[in-house]
């Protein structure tokens, strides 16, 4: 304890003289017999705590959903940067998530591997920062910390900053205390670029000799103190109570299954199948759209998950109807994963037809920036109809496209606890539904979604044939009523 208390009398000495004669190493080798790391390899540590469904908030401008963490384990070993995070949500089963160097996989309910190669990159990343992933990581060879001071947290702290997996800025804040009180990088994400992705540190208790805080997390911004508030989802992740600390865990090294080595990031896939004269559902993954052909140009519904699978759905509805333009893009609803390649439609040219609560954030994701990390086609090029902002339309409660050849009806769905602003598009002549999260053909049972859904369809009185999921495959009406009957 005594050597700890000259560490931090060290480290407060360090901070409070001139930039030029402070050294960055020193400072982190301060605050690491502070943190009790002086032997530190290993580390486990379990607890409760809540996680964020990122992307999945009910309305734009609120949070992100929490899901409660009754149990919690992590456990790092550092030098094989190797990390398996284990946790049981509230009224639902075990998760683990694990990676080791450039390979990431989890567990099946069965306990079997499955590959994940593109989580690996990040799941080092949140290695780094942890409190202790942090110091090792600026105290690393070939790191090169930076070191600045300002003042925050009531004094005088310091920022320490290195940049990991030569792309990524890790600054790390010390506060007066001497201990890391807040690390920060930036992720790159396909609806808001470079995402803002914030760990907090504060309640330090010292467990086994080793000094552990309260973890909060952030990723995106909330804007609220801006009028309105656009943007409301950051809080991501919270362990609010430790139960159990150990440090130097046998066995935290992992072994990287055969399965897991071998496995590549799969290549974007495009499957389409003709629903109806000039309908095709362009599939092929765990998303879909949905392409309309009209006299003289194209709709195209829903722009999930990112770029590449935006721009690989582009070209398939080009193939499928060649020399006509998609001129509109409808988006059912504002969930990340289900809005992740719009900004390939809009770089198209294609119009936004959204729900009008929805559009204030909309062009806040069209105009987000900087996308550094990872520049898309809208960031590299932007056309002059995305900086003036000429390219919505809004929906509030009915809205349709229509030509000579064709009609689209687009519906809010009413009374749906899953979001608000959904959109449910309807085509007359083929009596095709097309719907995104309401009904899965893979589902075991109704829940409430697909009872708001066959509500809304009583409501309109609309006369359906076929549903077309985003998820799952085309199932007839029949099918679905017999679904919601075995499930009263």
């Amino acid at each position: 304890m005594g050597t700890r208390f000259w560490s931090v009398l060290t480290l407060s000495m360090l901070m409070t003289g001139s930039a030029t004669a402070q050294s960055a190493q020193s400072v982190l080798q301060a605050t690491a017999l502070a943190m009790g790391m002086e032997n530190l390899t290993s580390i486990q540590y379990s607890g409760s705590g809540w996680r964020g469904r990122v992307g999945q908030n009910v309305s734009p401008d609120r949070d992100w959903p929490r899901v409660e963490l009754p149990s919690y384990t992590r456990t790092i070993d550092f030098d094989t940067m190797s990390s398996k995070e284990e946790y049981v949500p509230e009224a639902g089963a075990r998760v683990t998530s694990l990676v080791r160097g450039d390979y990431a996989w989890s567990l099946d309910a069965q306990g079997a591997p499955v590959p994940q190669p593109a989580a690996a990159e990040l799941r080092r990343l949140e290695i780094l920062l942890t409190p202790w992933g942090f110091i090792k990581g600026a105290m690393a060879p070939g790191a090169n910390p930076t070191m600045v001071t300002r003042h925050e947290y009531g004094g005088r702290s310091t920022v320490i900053s290195f940049i990991a997996f030569g792309k990524y800025r890790i600054n790390g804040t010390i506060n007066p205390d001497g201990m890391l009180e807040r690390v920060q990088t930036w992720v790159p994400n396909p609806v808001v670029g470079d995402m803002y992705y914030e760990n907090v540190y504060t309640q330090y208790q010292e467990v086994g000799g080793v000094q552990i805080p309260r973890f909060h997390q952030h990723q995106d911004y909330d804007d609220g103190a801006n009028a309105p508030n656009v943007s409301g989802g950051d809080h991501a992740f919270g362990l609010e109570t430790v139960s159990d600390l150990q440090a130097n865990v046998a066995n935290a090294a992992l072994t990287v299954p055969d399965a897991v080595q071998s496995a590549r990031v799969p290549p974007v896939r495009v499957e389409s199948q003709r629903l109806s004269d000039g309908v095709w559902l362009v599939g092929g993954g765990s998303h879909h759209s949905v392409a309309v052909e009209f006299d003289d140009h194209v709709v195209v519904i829903e722009a999930p998950l990112n770029e590449a699978r935006s721009l690989a759905v582009i070209a398939e509805v080009y193939r499928l109807i060649p020399d006509k333009p998609i001129r509109f893009i409808v988006t059912t609803h504002h969930h990340w994963d289900h809005l992740g390649g719009l900004r390939a439609y809009a770089h198209e040219g294609a119009t936004v037809v959204t729900h009008e609560s929805t559009k204030p954030y909309y062009q806040e994701v069209l105009r987000a920036g900087p996308w550094l990390l990872e520049p898309d086609r809208l960031s590299l090029y932007p056309p002059e109809e995305w900086s003036e902002g000429y390219i919505f339309e809004t929906v509030n409660e009915k809205y349709v496209l229509a030509d000579r050849t064709r009609t689209v009806e687009l519906y809010n769905v009413q009374g749906l606890a899953h979001v608000a602003g959904m959109l449910i598009a309807y085509l007359p002549r083929e009596k095709i539904v097309v719907q995104a999260d309401l009904y899965s053909s893979t589902a075991q049972a109704p829940d409430a979604s697909a009872r708001s859904l066959q509500r809304n369809l009583e409501r309109l009185a609309l006369d359906v044939e076929t549903i077309v999921g985003i998820h799952g495959s085309p199932v007839p009406m029949s099918q679905f009523v017999e679904f919601l009957s075995a499930g009263q």
